[in-house]
């Protein structure tokens, strides 16, 4: 899983601070899109969610690591 992440982080650099911000800002401030969620959008266009986004195996395998990931940083409960 932190592969994938690192791969999608070297696509986007290189790349102009709006350009890289403008999807974000899109979705932010966008008058169509207010009091609307749940969508997935990738150059200011709305797009189907990616396999891995829909796979419930790909959301336990990222669930535990977060869990490991917080133990690690704050420990276990009661220490």
């Amino acid at each position: 899983m932190s592969a994938l992440l690192r791969g999608r982080g070297r696509q986007r650099r290189g790349g102009e601070t709006q350009q890289g911000a403008a999807n974000t800002v899109y979705c932010a401030v966008s008058p169509e899109l207010e009091g609307l969620g749940g969508m997935y959008f990738n150059n200011c266009v709305r797009c189907p969610p990616s396999l891995e986004a829909q796979s419930d195996a790909s959301a336990a395998s990222l669930w535990e690591l977060s869990e490991r990931l917080v133990l690690q940083r704050a420990g276990a409960p009661g220490q």
